[in-house]
């Protein structure tokens, strides 16, 4: 991501990082849409029909969600093309990026397709996979596609990003789909009917409403930073913004496993293996990120400036969201064990009250402060994201993710004893017969 970012910057400046961002955004917001919560839903529920081996009912699921999913993303994709002129024009005021858009409407349907499949393919725990087409192969992809661009232009094109970010997108749905026929034995299973898919896709839009409102609250900063700012300024956070996800890195690696494990423990009424692993996952990702954290604050300005000169200035904002992110990555996996455990309306509602306020302040401080402004407020909401589910966790399950006294308490010995203890039981696990899931448990 971050030899990605760089080469970006490098060859097309804060203005070409600034568009590729608009235009990722504005994808990934359409795509929250288009997916209506099936990737949240394929791994949950995959997670339990793989471990009864019940390959008809995945199947059925995958369909469905295609089914919804597929149209759906067309039919947005065709508005944003063809209104793109009205999107760029009305809504950011910057006339100059309606063919930018229109270039980035063609990457929707492969997203859809590639979010949808990697949700699976992570309910069928095919971990190493879904690291690799979440964290890798889209840079990856973007790396050799940018290099290859650059070799043949000598100024810099605007069009380069954009081009750039449908071509990876392309062949990573195109990836993910491949591996997710293989991994769900598609084309020698007979699909199921027994799925109760209203049910199901009920749950689905109940997580489509809480992952919609979370993307509106993560890029509501960029799209009015967009409006009330320039196309540099846009580049310039959002680079900041990618700088400090590395303080919740270990977080990302660590949910790609452990949500579909909470979803398993939960279902099968292990609530203290359920705490055990909650709280061991927390405590990797505290250690892991407070030593990024003060990295990341004491180099501000030197890591921005790796990116040019212009980007300097985007240091405080740095600063600011790496913090949010650390008590982001610090809290744990609070909004994951919430949603494995069923309690996924909830989860929305706090979701949901957590982005009208953002979107409030934001409208209120982006104007006036700028990409300060819009740091400040991602992190608030963090806070909010987080805080709240903490306490509710503790409520209703009767633990904290993150045991403050037990983390300190611990020695690196003991730390490296306990995680080799948890990947051996891991791998005992894989060997042994699993447990007959209760399908009704993951609907409490």
């Amino acid at each position: 991501n971050w030899v990605f970012a760089l080469m970006l910057a490098r060859s097309t400046g804060a203005a070409g990082t600034g568009i590729y961002n608009l235009c990722q955004s504005l994808m990934n917001f359409s795509n929250s849409i288009s997916k209506l919560g099936s990737d949240t839903l394929m791994t949950r529920f995959g997670a339990q029909y793989f471990v009864q081996k019940q390959w008809g009912y995945i199947k059925d699921l995958y369909n469905k969600s295609m089914m919804i999913s597929i149209p759906l993303s067309l039919f947005i994709s065709a508005i944003i093309f063809f209104f793109a002129e009205e999107i760029a024009g009305d809504i950011f005021k910057k006339p100059e990026l309606f063919p930018y858009f229109r270039i980035a409407a063609l990457a929707l349907l492969p997203l859809t397709v590639f979010q949808i499949s990697t949700g699976g393919i992570r309910g069928l725990k095919k971990i190493k996979e879904y690291a690799f087409l979440h964290n890798v192969s889209n840079f990856l992809f973007g790396i050799l596609i940018l290099g290859s661009i650059i070799l043949f232009t000598t100024r810099r094109d605007l069009y380069v990003p954009v081009v750039t970010y449908v071509a990876f997108i392309t062949l990573t749905g195109a990836l993910s789909l491949y591996w997710w026929f293989k991994f769900s034995h598609y084309f020698s299973t007979q699909a199921e009917q027994g799925v109760n898919f209203k049910e199901k896709f009920w749950i689905g839009i109940s997580l489509f409403v809480a992952a919609f409102a979370s993307l509106i609250r993560g890029y509501a900063d960029t799209f009015i930073l967009g409006r009330y700012a320039t196309i540099e300024e846009v580049g310039i956070y959002r680079n900041a913004f990618k700088v400090a996800t590395v303080t919740r890195i270990a977080l990302i690696a660590l949910l790609i496993p452990a949500a579909p494990k909470f979803a398993e423990l939960f279902s099968q009424g292990k609530m203290d293996e359920l705490k055990r692993s909650a709280q061991f996952v927390t405590k990797i990702i505290f250690w892991c990120s407070a030593p990024i954290l003060v990295m990341v604050i004491i180099g501000a300005p030197f890591i921005m400036g790796l990116f040019g000169d212009e980007f300097v200035s985007g240091s405080l904002p740095l600063i600011i969201l790496a913090i949010g992110q650390f008590i982001n990555a610090a809290t744990g996996p609070v909004n994951n064990v919430l949603i494995m455990t069923g309690r996924q309306k909830l989860n929305r509602n706090i979701m949901v009250g957590a982005t009208i306020v953002a979107v409030i302040l934001d409208l209120i401080l982006i104007p006036r402060f700028g990409a300060v402004g819009a740091a400040c407020v991602n992190t608030g909401g963090v806070l909010i994201m987080n805080i709240i589910p903490f306490f509710l966790i503790k409520k209703y399950y009767g633990f904290y993710t993150l045991d403050i006294w037990d983390v300190f308490k611990v020695s690196p010995r003991q730390f490296l004893k306990e995680l080799r203890q948890a990947l051996k039981s891991d791998k005992k696990k894989k060997g042994a017969d699993e447990d007959v899931v209760d399908d009704q448990a993951g609907n409490m």
